[in-house]
């Protein structure tokens, strides 16, 4: 055998591993037979005085109402697991991840992805050796009106969740948060990238209410309340969020995704 059949050998079987530890990693992420550890890691993302300052109040309780969430939805749906995940902040992490491409292109992303993996296989979790890693960059916000995209990725299980240094929108970053997370698990968004609407019926939290507008509340994945078929309002709480029929089915808490 030539060195080059070799090294394709060698290839396919780095590439059947990793298949093999992405469909074992989702099998057992998702099948909700014991809680998941989701470690949250603080970021100064524009470096800012604000954002350091409000880091360093930050304490873990603060971010429980995502792990009760996640708890009381997953019942809604039948999953009687009394704790799907635990949470744990740890401290703002030496190197931050690489941020996602400007141009969103096919080739930019999957370059982006690899270098995600890369990221996360060298990634010092402090010892805490997580499930899921969700990094909460925090940004002024008498500086940033409006913020970068969010994303999560979910073979690689880490969130990027782009969030206000500010106590009265800690309520709002949890729902980005949870959504960030969520997308690690499989769940795909839920309204229209080009107008921000909420997608029927999948994206709305009562489909069959008539009339149908205004929603009182948000799916999770749409992220906004459709208030009319033009308008829809963010969701301010996660109290004012639920996971939908079809994101149940995307994070194995029901059936297969119709």
């Amino acid at each position: 055998m030539s060195f080059k059949q070799i090294r394709i050998v060698l290839l396919l079987l780095i590439l059947a591993m990793v298949v093999h530890h992405q469909v074992t990693g989702k099998a057992r992420v998702t099948s909700w037979q014991s809680a998941l550890f989701v470690a949250i890691y603080p970021v100064n993302a524009d470096g800012s005085r604000a954002a350091e300052d409000y880091i360093a109040t930050l304490q873990q309780r603060d971010f429980q109402p995502l792990a009760e969430y996640m708890r009381d939805q997953a019942r809604r749906h039948g999953v009687t697991l009394d704790r799907p995940l635990y949470l744990e902040l740890g401290q703002s992490p030496a190197g931050a991840p690489p941020a996602p491409p400007d141009n969103a292109g096919v080739l930019n992303r999957s370059a982006w992805v690899l270098r995600m993996r890369w990221w996360r296989w060298r990634f010092d979790d402090q010892g805490l050796k997580p499930d899921i890693v969700l990094i909460a960059r925090y940004f002024d916000p008498e500086v940033y009106r409006q913020l970068p995209h969010s994303t999560g990725l979910e073979h690689v299980r880490v969130a990027i969740a782009n969030l206000f240094a500010k106590p009265d929108m800690a309520d709002q970053n949890l729902v980005v948060l949870t959504h960030e997370m969520l997308h690690t698990l499989g769940a795909t968004d839920k309204y229209d990238p080009a107008t921000d609407l909420p997608l029927y019926p999948d994206g709305y939290a009562a489909p069959d209410q008539s009339p149908r507008h205004p929603q009182r509340q948000a799916e999770i994945m749409a992220g906004r309340r459709a208030v009319s078929p033009t308008e829809a309002e963010q969701a301010e709480s996660l109290r004012n969020t639920l996971v939908g029929p079809k994101t149940a089915a995307e994070i194995g808490w029901t059936g297969a995704v119709r």
